[in-house]
């Protein structure tokens, strides 16, 4: 099995490899540690043919923050790393439906200024 993990700091999205397990524990303990946190939100986004992601709930609070807009979840930045999942209909995770450069090209990088606004930049963190 296998998800694509958005990443912030690296300014990247890459495919990984999960263990194929639905057990809940080992679930959720694979997920927090792809996207180091303690607590994750699942995320329904538009287009996605029913794909999911995961993000830190609790993201926006920590420190040193990285950040990222998806064209597919308008409603708001998101802090932190996030896990791009697909799910089957009884809502277990399974390998997403999008594509890779799919999802790549509907993530947009953000970066902050001194008055902590957000402004998107380039993968080499340039304005955009």
């Amino acid at each position: 099995m296998y998800a694509y993990l958005i990443d912030p700091f690296a300014r990247t999205v890459t495919q990984v490899g999960r263990i194929k397990t639905q057990s809940g524990e080992n679930r959720l303990r694979e997920i927090y540690t792809l996207i180091d946190c303690e607590c994750i939100t699942a995320v329904g986004p538009e287009n996605a043919e029913g794909d999911i992601f995961y993000v830190d709930d609790e993201g926006q609070f920590r420190e040193d923050q990285a950040w990222f807009f998806c064209r597919l979840f308008p409603h708001q930045p998101l802090a932190g790393k996030a896990l791009w999942v697909g799910t089957t209909d009884h809502g277990n995770d399974r390998d997403p439906r999008s594509t890779l450069d799919y999802v790549r090209a509907h993530v947009i990088w953000l970066a902050g200024n001194d008055r902590g606004e957000l402004y998107p930049v380039t993968a080499d963190g340039f304005p955009l």
